[in-house]
């Protein structure tokens, strides 16, 4: 993941803070328990978004470092680290690219969705190298609920997208992680490699639908372009129409993570 890849999340920065679900506090609360992160804890939010991991990690680790090369998106971390009262998260802009020794040593990385941009073998065996032993690393990831989800608001919704801008396959529900991170981890040298799952329900209104996948890089407002507000106007009015919301979601986050 480089400075070029962040360029599909430019114009989304703004709806991506403020539309993009975080991984839920029972993943969360895996994890510390799991690495017992305390005050005097070092921890990596790698691929950081608007701080969707970081924040709430913050409040149980003594420092954060929040890395995205996004500095827009680094905005909006900022912005939400300090709306949280959390002063022990740092942002800076790099990518896995700019892993180095610099950075010090960290209890525990975490990464979300950013992973699919990133080189995976090359950024887990850098990681490797800068956590301390006992720490580790996590992968969090859940189903995109545009193209896996199979409620019928959700069919709706991907109907209506699908008239505005390309989008990837629908392919309904996925049990696997589209990529063998388990594998990975332990390929880079890390133990005790374990994945849990932990099942969310999540509700949506009309507009939180909107912003989100305005959030999404192929459906965002610089794809949208001149039709941006004519899909607001034809899905807000779908959706109102189904008389359904709050519109519910049911899905799965899953942590894949390894220790040193």
């Amino acid at each position: 993941m480089t400075a070029d890849d962040s360029i599909p999340f430019e114009s989304t920065e703004r709806h991506y803070a403020e539309y993009r679900p975080g991984y839920g506090e029972a993943a969360l609360t895996y994890l510390v328990d799991r690495f017992e992160l305390d005050d005097s804890s070092r921890s990596l939010d790698l691929g950081c978004g608007a701080g969707q991991i970081a924040v709430p990690l913050a409040e149980h680790a003594g420092e954060v470092v929040a890395m995205d090369p996004n500095e827009t998106m680094l905005r909006q971390a900022r912005q939400r680290a300090e709306r949280a009262g959390r002063e022990n998260v740092d942002c800076v802009v790099g990518s896995d690219t700019d892993l180095g020794e610099e950075l010090g040593t960290f209890r525990l990385t975490t990464m979300g969705r950013s992973f699919h941009w990133m080189n995976g073998k090359s950024t887990l065996e850098t990681l490797y190298r800068l956590t301390e032993s006992g720490g580790g690393v996590a992968l969090l990831t859940g189903q995109e609920w545009l193209t896996k989800g199979t409620e019928e608001w959700q069919e709706e919704v991907y109907e209506v997208a699908g008239e505005y801008a390309s989008l990837p396959e629908r392919t309904g529900p996925v049990e696997e992680y589209d990529d063998p991170w388990d594998e990975l981890l332990a390929e880079a040298g890390f133990e005790d490699v374990t994945v849990e799952r932990f099942a969310f329900e999540r509700e949506w209104d009309a507009d939180g639908i909107v912003g989100y996948l305005r959030s999404l890089s192929f459906c965002s407002p610089d794809v949208l372009g001149e039709r941006e507000a004519a899909f607001t106007s034809e899905l807000t009015d779908r959706l109102n129409a189904m008389d359904g919301e709050p519109f519910t979601q049911t899905g799965t986050i899953t942590v894949i993570s390894g220790r040193k």
